[in-house]
C-alpha cells in the first residue's frame, strides 16, 4: 500500500462497508494516491492541528527535506521573512473558519534558498462538517517571480548604470512629498545635474567611452550623498538627486557642494583622464511647490541657469534662496579664516542655584566677529561649521580657551567654579576626543569636575555605534554630561537611562511661557518629575522674570539661567561679575532637589 494510505488517511479502511463497496474505494484512493505521488505539484496533508501527516515526493524534491524530517512537523519551518506575519495569521484564520485560501507565498528551502509557491489550502471535513485535515496545493512559481522582478527591474531602472530611472524617480519623489507633508518644518529638495560637454565626449572618443564615463559620474553622485538620498538617471547625461527629509531648506546646499566636488577630481577611462564638470539646480519643497512635475521642472530650470555660471556652479530656483547660498558662501569661506584671523571669542552666561541664587558656572558661548561682516549670530555659522567639519578645530579652540579661562577664575578665589562647553556630533566621533578632553583638563592642571560637556539630543540619534562607549569614556574620567535643549528633539528616557547623563537642561521654548501657558507649565513640571526620578540635576534656561523662577522653585528646579540673573558677557566683564560673588561658591546641587529638601 502507498505512504498516503500508510500515513493514515484512508477513508476506505471503514469494516462496516460491503466488500464490494470498500474494494471500489480502495481502487479509487490508490490512482488518487498515485496521481498525487506523481504529480508536479507539492501536496501537503496535516492534522486539524497543522501537524504534517503527508507530503508528496515533489515536495521533498523542491524543498530538498527528507520525509522524515517533515513529518509529525509544522510546516512552519518553510516560513520566510518575505512573506509577512499578518498574512500567515490570514490563513490560519480562514483555514480554522472552514475556508478556502489561495495566493502567492515566499518560502524558505533546507539549504537556506528562498522560492516562490503559488498555493491552495483547503480544510478537509468529515460528514459531520468537523475539520480532521488540512491540505495544501503548491505549485512552484520561482521562475516566473525572477522574470517579473527582472522586468520590474527594467522598467524602473537605468540598464546602464544601475540607478532608478525617471518613472521611479518621480514616484520616489511623490512618496517623499508624503512624508514630507505629515510632518511640520520637513523639507525635500532636488538636485537636477547635468553634466557639461558631455556630447563633445561622446563624439570625440566615442559612446563606448562616454558609457563608462556615465557609470563612474552615477558611482561618485551616489558616493556623495546620505543613504536616505536617491540618485536617479534621467536620460543622456542628466541624473536626479532626491533628499527626503531636510530639516532646513539649506542642507541641501551643503549636499549640492559634496557632490560638485565628487566631479572635481580627474575622470581615468581606458587609459585616457578627463576632467569633467557639471552644473546643479536646486529646488526644495514646499517653497518652490508640491507637485512632483513642477518641482523637476523647476529644479531643470534652474540646473540651465548654474550652467550659465560656469563649470561646477549650482543655483537655487528662487532669487531668495540663491542670495542665502551665496551669502552662505561667503560666510563659510571667511569662517575657514577667523581662528587664524583671531576674529572667535566667548562669552560666559551665569549658572545660578535656584534656591538662593549663587552662583554655580557659567556656559561658554561662541561668538564671531568678522572683519567685513561685523557680528555673526550663532544660529547662522554653527551650522555651517558643522556640515563642512571645520566645527572640529573651532570646538577643540572653544574647549581649550575655556578650560584656561576656568583655571584662571578658580585661581582668583573661586575653586568650585564649573564651565559648560556645547559639543557636536562631529566633535565627538572624530576619533580623539576623549583624548582632546583629557589633554584640555591636563594642560590647565584642572580636575575632571571643572567641566561640564553639553550634548543635543541629536547626537544620540545619529545611529553610531560608538556614541555609548564615547560617552561612557568620558563618564570615567569624571567629566559631567549633560543632554541640551532637553524637548526639542526625539526625547527618549531610554537615552537617559542608558548614558552617563548628570544633568538635564530644559530648552527655554519651554520656559519663555510658563507663567502663562498651562501646558508649558505642565510640560515643564512633567520634565521637572521625570528628572528628578532618574536622579538628574535640572537646569532651566531662558529664565527672565520673577514668576517663572517662582513656578520653578515651587518644582524644585535645581539651577537656573537666563538673561534675568546676567547676560552673556566677555570674560573681563564676567571677572567683574565674580567678583561680586561670594569668595567661596556653593558647589552645585545633584540629584532629586526635592527629596532632599
Amino acid at each position: 500500500m502507498n505512504r498516503l494510505r500508510d500515513s493514515g488517511f484512508n477513508p476506505a479502511h471503514d469494516e462496516k462497508l460491503p466488500e464490494a463497496q470498500r474494494r471500489l474505494l480502495e481502487d479509487r484512493l490508490r490512482q488518487f494516491s498515485q496521481a498525487v505521488e506523481l504529480s508536479p505539484v507539492s501536496v501537503i496533508i496535516t492534522d486539524n492541528e497543522g501537524c504534517v501527516e503527508y507530503v508528496n515526493p515533489h515536495f521533498l524534491e523542491i524543498a530538498g527535506y527528507r520525509m522524515d524530517e517533515v513529518i509529525g512537523r509544522n510546516p512552519r519551518f518553510l516560513k520566510s521573512d518575505e512573506t509577512s506575519q499578518a498574512t500567515y495569521e490570514t490563513i490560519w484564520r480562514t483555514l480554522a473558519a472552514g475556508g478556502v485560501w489561495t495566493g502567492e507565498l515566499a518560502s524558505r528551502k533546507k539549504n537556506g534558498d528562498l522560492f516562490w509557491e503559488q498555493c491552495f489550502f483547503s480544510p478537509i471535513k468529515a460528514t459531520d462538517g468537523a475539520i480532521t485535515h488540512f491540505l495544501a496545493v503548491k505549485e512552484d512559481i520561482t521562475h516566473r517571480k525572477e522574470q517579473e522582478q527582472r522586468l520590474l527591474h527594467q522598467a524602473h531602472y537605468d540598464a546602464l548604470t544601475g540607478l532608478p530611472n525617471r518613472l521611479l524617480a518621480l514616484d520616489r519623489l511623490s512618496q517623499a512629498l508624503v512624508m514630507a507633508n505629515c510632518y511640520p518644518r520637513r523639507f525635500v529638495a532636488l538636485l537636477y545635474v547635468g553634466l557639461d560637454r558631455f556630447k563633445n565626449v561622446n563624439d570625440t572618443l566615442g559612446h563606448e567611452f562616454g558609457d563608462k564615463l556615465l557609470i563612474e559620474s552615477a558611482r561618485r553622485l551616489k558616493l556623495s550623498v546620505r543613504k536616505e538620498a536617491t540618485v536617479a538617471r534621467l536620460g543622456d547625461d542628466e541624473f536626479l538627486v532626491i533628499l527626503p527629509d531636510l530639516k532646513r531648506p539649506d542642507q541641501s546646499e551643503a549636499i549640492a557642494e559634496k557632490a560638485l566636488h565628487c566631479f572635481a577630481q580627474p575622470f581615468h577611462v581606458d587609459n585616457t583622464e578627463l576632467f569633467v564638470s557639471a552644473g546643479i539646480g536646486i529646488t526644495v519643497s514646499p517653497e518652490d511647490g508640491e507637485d512632483a512635475s513642477v518641482l523637476l521642472r523647476n529644479a531643470s530650470a534652474a540646473m540651465y541657469q548654474a550652467k550659465l555660471q560656469g563649470p561646477n556652479a549650482s543655483h537655487y530656483f528662487t532669487r531668495e534662496m540663491n542670495e542665502h547660498a551665496m551669502e552662505r558662501m561667503k560666510i563659510e569661506n571667511h569662517l575657514r579664516h577667523a581662528l587664524e584671523r583671531n576674529e572667535l571669542f566667548l562669552h560666559y552666561q551665569s549658572l545660578v542655584d535656584a534656591d538662593n541664587s549663587n552662583l554655580i558656572g557659567a556656559e561658554a558661548l561662541l561668538r564671531w566677529d568678522d572683519a567685513q561682516f561685523g557680528m555673526i549670530t550663532p544660529d547662522r555659522f554653527i551650522p555651517i561649521a558643522e556640515e563642512t567639519g571645520l566645527i572640529i578645530d573651532i570646538g577643540e579652540w572653544v574647549l581649550n580657551t575655556a578650560c584656561r579661562q576656568i583655571k584662571k577664575w578658580r585661581s582668583q578665589g573661586h575653586p568650585n567654579l564649573q564651565i559648560s562647553v556645547n559639543v557636536s556630533s562631529r566633535q565627538l566621533h572624530t576619533g580623539q576626543f576623549v583624548s582632546t578632553v583629557s589633554e584640555a583638563l591636563k594642560r590647565n592642571d584642572l580636575t575632571a569636575d571643572a567641566l561640564e560637556l553639553e550634548l543635543t539630543e541629536n547626537i544620540l540619534m545619529d545611529d553610531n555605534p560608538d556614541t555609548g562607549s564615547l560617552l561612557n569614556d568620558l563618564a570615567k574620567i569624571g567629566v559631567s554630561l549633560s543632554i541640551d535643549d532637553f524637548g526639542t528633539g526625539y526625547s527618549s528616557l531610554s537615552y537617559l537611562r542608558r548614558f552617563s547623563f548628570k544633568t538635564l537642561k530644559i530648552d527655554r521654548i519651554f520656559i519663555n511661557e510658563i507663567g502663562t501657558n498651562p501646558q508649558d507649565a505642565s510640560l515643564t513640571r512633567a520634565i521637572i518629575a521625570m528628572a528628578q526620578a532618574l536622579n538628574l540635576t535640572v537646569i532651566a534656561e531662558g529664565v527672565e522674570n520673577e514668576k517663572q523662577i517662582q513656578l520653578l522653585r515651587s518644582e524644585h528646579c535645581d539651577l537656573l539661567q537666563g538673561f534675568y540673573y546676567h547676560k552673556p558677557c566677555s570674560a573681563g566683564e564676567f571677572t567683574d561679575y565674580l567678583a561680586q560673588q561670594p569668595a567661596s561658591l556653593h558647589r552645585r546641587p545633584h540629584g532629586n532637589r526635592a527629596a532632599r529638601s
